[in-house]
């Protein structure tokens, strides 16, 4: 049929219809875009083609990747995949999901998830490969952390459980088995509630509403009920369980035997009860005996000072008025009578001191040595010149004691300085400070005939002497009363000596910090 000329004037104006893309562009389109690695290689392995999500996951840009071998992708321990997945590719196989790794360009390791097809030519020979790679460390990682904590819970001591909101198990580990008798199949899909006595199940429901307001429970000590109804002491730490929204879609419970806690507290109870029954058994005791000091020491102090006292006079009685009529040997009975009677005094006054010291009250305040030591030397004529030469290295650093306490002790010292001299020496004692951190040592030293290193470690005890030698006297009490009342203000003692150059003790008390 002719056309018009308006036709031909329309087909001359109309726009042209619009040309579809061509599918090989789209396609192109299609790989470029993917969030996943496509590579395509040849069947020699060597790579034809490499996307961007190829340069982001392995570093390599294109023009780096293309023309080289695929296994510059591989492993060390990996390269022996490689000519497996070709054989089957040539095959005519697909490869799908092959989890695997494979290295990035800065030589590390990724896991990734292949799939592998063959690609064919026009005629439907197969040419090549291509792969679709996508990252699954996130993925793995999240896998074997899950493995992880699923071996954690299978493997724990403590029963591990979890419920819904409504209270129905959910899981069941084998703690949970050992311990309430049942096994998973016969726990998970049940009640939580089975496992409550009859006079706890107002427990569950004040459990889940807590979990439903996000609070966790921690070790809620309970009674729960095994399979076999007998029942078992447990300490209960409840938390709620959220999904990815953070939503609260049940609760996990960690169930532990307190069985053995509660019989061991149980015990402790009874042991404290007791102890303490004990304590105060042996404190009337004390307090018993510690009357019973006080009146042997009354006795001591009246009752036998009065005979020895009586004794001594009368020996001496004797000499004066009667020397001329009971001869030489009659003078040396009673000298050794009045001698013997100063020492047993001696004793009685030493072993009453060690009994006040023992059990006197002792309150601690700042004590200002110098001038304590100065007063004490002043009480002794056989400490001061010409007798004596007492040194103080003043300043003496403060000490916090109890006063009438340290002053025994000092006075002691000091007279043991200036008595275990050598016959013919003048006695000469050194007396200085030392503080060592919060303590104060304050030093003794003499120019005596020093203490043999084997006496030492029994020097401060009772009735102890260091010396053998009868022309030194002593009862072997006045060290013990130096111990005692150091001890008693909180400090300790010491002495060192070689036994020939004099000897230096020490008593070592907190330091005061008053001004």
């Amino acid at each position: 049929m002719p056309q018009s000329a308006a036709d031909l004037q329309h087909k001359k104006t109309a726009p042209p219809a619009a040309f579809p893309l061509d599918p090989r562009h789209f396609l192109a389109a299609i790989v470029e875009s993917s969030d996943d690695a496509i590579v395509t290689k040849d069947l020699n392995g060597t790579i034809t083609s490499w996307n961007q999500a190829a340069q982001r996951l392995f570093g390599y840009t294109a023009d780096k990747a293309i023309g080289n071998p695929v296994t510059m992708l591989l492993p060390p321990d990996r390269q022996d995949e490689e000519p497996g997945i070709l054989a089957k590719i040539r095959r005519g196989e697909r490869i799908e999901h092959f989890e695997t790794i494979r290295c990035h360009k800065n030589g590390t390791r990724i896991d990734i998830s292949l799939t592998i097809s063959p690609v064919r030519d026009e005629k439907g020979r197969i040419i090549g490969a291509s792969k679709i790679a996508r990252d699954i460390t996130e993925r793995k990682y999240a896998d074997n952390a899950n493995r992880f904590l699923a071996a954690v819970v299978e493997s724990s001591d403590d029963a591990i459980i979890t419920k819904d909101l409504e209270g129905t198990i959910t899981s069941w580990n084998k703690a949970a088995e050992k311990l309430f008798g049942y096994t998973a199949e016969e726990a998970i899909g049940k009640p939580v509630m089975m496992l409550l006595p009859l006079d706890r199940l107002d427990e569950e429901p004040a459990i889940l509403a807590r979990i439903r307001k996000g609070e966790k429970i921690h070790h809620f000590e309970t009674v729960r009920r095994r399979k076999d109804g007998t029942t078992i002491n447990i300490s209960l730490t409840v938390s709620p369980v959220r999904d990815e929204t953070g939503r609260i879609i049940g609760a996990s419970k960690i169930a532990r035997d307190i069985s053995e806690l509660l019989n061991t507290r149980a015990a402790l109870v009874a042991s404290r009860e007791q102890l303490e029954e004990t304590v105060n058994a042996r404190t009337a005791s004390l307090k018993q005996a510690m009357a019973q000091m006080e009146e042997f020491s009354y006795s001591v102090s009246h009752d036998l000072r009065a005979p020895i006292r009586a004794m001594n006079g009368f020996a001496k009685a004797a000499l004066e008025d009667c020397a001329d009529r009971i001869g030489a040997t009659g003078r040396d009975y009673l000298e050794r009578i009045v001698a013997a009677s100063a020492r047993m005094q001696q004793l009685i006054h030493d072993v009453l001191t060690y009994s006040i010291v023992a059990r006197s009250q002792i309150k601690l305040h700042s004590v200002c040595l110098d001038k304590l030591i100065e007063e004490i030397v002043q009480q002794y004529p056989e400490m001061q010149p010409p007798n004596a030469e007492v040194t103080i290295r003043s300043p003496l650093t403060p000490v916090l004691a109890h006063e009438p306490s340290l002053t025994q002790a000092i006075s002691n010292l000091l007279s043991n300085g200036v008595k275990f001299v050598p016959r013919g020496t003048l006695p000469r004692v050194q007396v200085w400070t030392e503080q060592l951190g919060c303590s104060v040592r304050l030093w003794f030293q003499d120019n005596g005939i020093g203490i043999k290193p084997a006496y030492q470690a029994r020097v401060f005890g009772m009735f102890e002497r260091a010396h053998d030698n009868p022309e030194y006297e002593g009862a072997g009490i006045g060290l013990a009363i130096v111990r005692k009342a150091t001890e008693r203000m909180g400090g300790k003692v010491g002495v060192q000596s070689d036994g020939i150059l004099g000897t230096s003790f020490w008593i070592e008390l907190p330091v005061s910090t008053a001004q």
